[in-house]
């Protein structure tokens, strides 16, 4: 076993302590037990997971793990971070997750648990807040993105969310349409144009460089000149090249005629044309160019089925649609909806259980949280 080996086992073995308690009373729920076994667990597969991946230990800045069981007063932790969170001190740096949002559902904690021990362990090694922000934001959540292996769903959810709002499927790309010469790491993009960057960073490098590129960062090196040096790229064509690999990518995951179809279900599924809208999705999910819509695919025509009060075929793409280990695109909304199919089909309680637990879990979403607040008062709201 090398020297290296070793001392990560030693860090391991001083990290293996419970979760801190913050924010309300343990009480009696089960689930609260349940939630701590798999946050120690993931929490001992993120920092392997780091250290093999980007070649990071925990350095300078200790890291305090805290497990949140009640949300603040004034709701600013659900608001700043919905699933998780990082925050960066001159003495610690803090990763807190929300018991709210896993009770129940604890497997869903992993990919959080890694995606924020990144973060932690990147701002411990480098030692102080404005190190670790001295990286680009695109940088440090497009490492967490790949390192949790949440990138890819969140490039299709960012596509799919681009396309319902009437643009184009590179349509968020535009942090680096607009980059000027220099300025790769001066604009904020958003977390799936990061992943996109960082895969190509990773691409370009090796899974090598990217690990030599974060111990020269680690080391005091300034990111676009320590990039360029490595990629042999001036920062104006590095944030060209970037560009350019992540229209590929997104083209790779839908095409042209996928576009213009999803494109057309929505407008049926907005103006009432529910049985057409179907027809389109149905062909749309067949087409190899669709992948990235797909699952939204499904929502929509899940939703229109509730919406004629087809509930039983409904129920069934709404949960073919769900995970046990990650959360997906929609899951609050696919709730919303099941609780729709069981209140259509006499089985109120139920119901009422699936609404009751999107407005704990999801205090965030303020737009779905109105609409099950109507829904939990036996009132109809208005469809998004």
């Amino acid at each position: 076993m090398t020297a290296s080996c070793i001392f990560f086992c030693c860090l391991l073995a001083g990290l293996d302590v419970p979760w801190e308690l913050s924010g309300g009373r343990r009480g009696t729920d089960p689930g609260i037990s349940a939630l701590e076994r798999e946050l120690a667990d993931s929490r001992k597969m993120a920092l392997e997971k780091t250290r093999r991946s980007l070649g990071l230990v925990p350095g300078k800045l200790p890291i305090r793990w805290v497990l949140r069981l009640g949300r603040p007063a004034d709701g600013t932790g659900a608001a700043k971070a919905d699933a998780g969170w990082t925050e960066v001190g001159e003495d610690e740096v803090v990763v807190t997750i929300p018991a709210w949002r896993y009770l129940g559902f604890p497997t869903k904690v992993r990919r959080v648990v890694i995606h924020e021990t990144v973060h932690a362990v990147m701002a411990s090694k480098l030692g102080t807040p404005a190190a670790y922000r001295a990286l680009p934001g695109w940088f440090r959540e497009g490492t967490a993105l790949l390192v949790s292996g949440e990138g890819p769903g969140r490039v299709k959810g960012r596509i799919s969310s681009t396309l319902l709002e009437g643009g184009r499927s590179g349509g968020f790309l535009s942090g680096l349409v607009g980059a000027a010469p220099g300025s790769l790491g001066g604009r904020r993009v958003t977390g799936a144009e990061g992943y996109l960057a960082v895969r190509w960073i990773e691409e370009r490098l090796g899974k090598s460089g990217l690990r030599e590129l974060l111990a020269k960062l680690v080391s005091g090196g300034a990111f676009e000149e320590t990039l360029g040096e490595l990629i042999g790229l001036t920062p104006g064509r590095v944030a060209k090249a970037a560009l350019r690999y992540c229209s590929e990518r997104i083209r790779g995951l839908i095409s042209e005629r996928s576009e213009r179809l999803f494109a057309e279900a929505v407008a049926l599924c907005s103006t009432g044309r529910h049985g057409r809208a179907r027809k389109a999705l149905s062909s749309l999910r067949a087409l190899d160019g669709s992948v990235a819509v797909r699952d939204t695919a499904v929502f929509l025509q899940a939703r229109t089925l509730v919406e004629d009060g087809l509930y039983e075929e409904a129920g069934g793409l709404l949960e073919s649609l769900l995970r046990d280990g990650y959360e997906v695109p929609w899951e609050p909304e696919i709730f919303e909806q099941l609780g729709r199919c069981r209140a259509g089909v006499g089985k109120r309680r139920e119901a009422r259980s699936f609404w009751k637990m999107v407005a704990d879990r999801f205090p965030h979403d303020s737009v779905v949280q109105a609409r099950i607040a109507v829904l939990l008062k036996g009132g109809e709201p208005r469809e998004p």
